[in-house]
């Protein structure tokens, strides 16, 4: 992870850094127009992504008989790191709709980095309910980018998110889980619409 004062990312990256990162970088939450100078040429791979969403949600049933619907979300991407990450801020259900209790709004931020000796993203998901972060490696291209998780949930499975049909205003996000790895289960999607002023 770049830290203020650094030149150069180090090679080898492991998650739980990121995580320490936080708390330690002055710039984790600095915006920029776009990736830094110098920094790698796969942040461009979430440029669709960047700018303020609206989701709608559907998740497939405990006894996977059928997809219910659930709370859409605000959800934005900014360029973070002084342009060397991305950041993102998920609010469910949006901050439109009221709620009588604002402790059950979940609240969540994603933070990635890339770490070009594995090529992979190192990420980690943090929200106001959970008790540790969640830690994904990931890899990008234009097209899709796809998230595994590097523990078991603590159903036991493991999960895999994918973004993919990236435009200019929608995304679709599917969240699939497995116990091996190998077979794998859609259980949630979120089609995101890009804001409007």
């Amino acid at each position: 992870m770049k830290l203020k004062g650094e030149t150069k990312a180090p090679a080898c990256i492991p998650a739980a850094l990121v995580t320490a990162g936080l708390f330690l970088s002055t710039s984790v939450l600095a915006g920029s127009d776009g990736p830094a100078d110098g920094a790698p040429a796969e942040l461009s791979h979430w440029a669709k992504l960047i700018g303020e969403w609206s989701t709608t949600e559907e998740g497939l049933k405990p006894d996977g008989s059928e997809w219910a619907p659930s709370n859409g979300a605000d959800w934005n991407f900014y360029w973070s790191f002084d342009g060397w990450g991305v950041k993102d801020d998920y609010t469910s259900p949006p901050l439109s709709e009221a709620v009588e209790d604002e402790s059950k709004r979940q609240r969540g931020t994603n933070l990635r980095i890339y770490n070009p000796a594995t090529k992979q993203w190192v990420m980690t998901w943090l929200t106001i309910a959970s008790t540790q972060p969640a830690n994904f490696t990931a890899t990008s291209s234009d097209y899709e980018i796809v998230m595994l998780s590097d523990v078991a949930n603590p159903q036991g499975f493991f999960g895999r998110v994918t973004f993919f049909d990236m435009t200019a205003t929608s995304f679709e996000w599917k969240l699939e889980w497995s116990k091996d790895r190998e077979q794998w289960m859609e259980v949630y999607r979120i089609h995101g619409t890009r804001k409007t002023r």
